[in-house]
């Protein structure tokens, strides 16, 4: 009968310890949008993660946290439909670009399905992983529309 409630407690323990895990995974997603952080892509062998913010500065975390750069973005390519991007990051300390591709990505380790598959090159090395969107950008059509109309009671053409 011991060993009987032995095992409920591990399997118990074991179970909450698996949902808190996978609470504190979503909760660092949420942390990052709610610190403005627009876009964000992790990737393993080493674990590294991506941050981007207001497509201006780019945070790097590599080897589970023992190399971490942020860095302004120093050149921006935008794809035809707006999805793909390429960051550039450039000065004196380090060069490496930021590749955002709209197409699916599977990590490989844990099976999670990615919207964007992301790849970080340096010079010697390049690490690839799988993103999401956590901030839309603005839409800045509206204020294009407003100045193109025209004020009611108008009849010029």
């Amino acid at each position: 009968m011991k060993k009987i409630v032995v095992l409920v407690s591990v399997l118990a323990a074991m179970f909450m310890f698996l949902a808190a895990v996978q609470a504190e995974e979503i909760d660092v997603w949420e942390q990052a949008r709610e610190e403005g952080v627009q876009f964000r892509a992790v990737g393993n062998e080493p674990g590294w993660l991506v941050e981007v913010k207001d497509d201006q500065r780019i945070k790097f975390v590599n080897d589970y946290g023992n190399l971490e750069i942020k860095a302004p973005v120093d050149d921006l390519w935008l794809g035809p439909a707006g999805e793909d991007k390429i960051y550039y990051i450039e000065n004196d300390v380090v060069q490496f670009q930021v590749i955002i591709m709209k197409k699916s990505y599977q990590d490989p380790m844990s099976g999670e399905v990615f919207p964007y598959q992301v790849r970080v090159v340096f010079p010697n090395k390049s690490y690839v992983g799988g993103g999401r969107l956590l901030i839309e950008a603005e839409d800045n059509t509206r204020g294009v529309e407003e100045e193109n109309s025209q004020p009611e009671g108008n009849t010029e053409n």
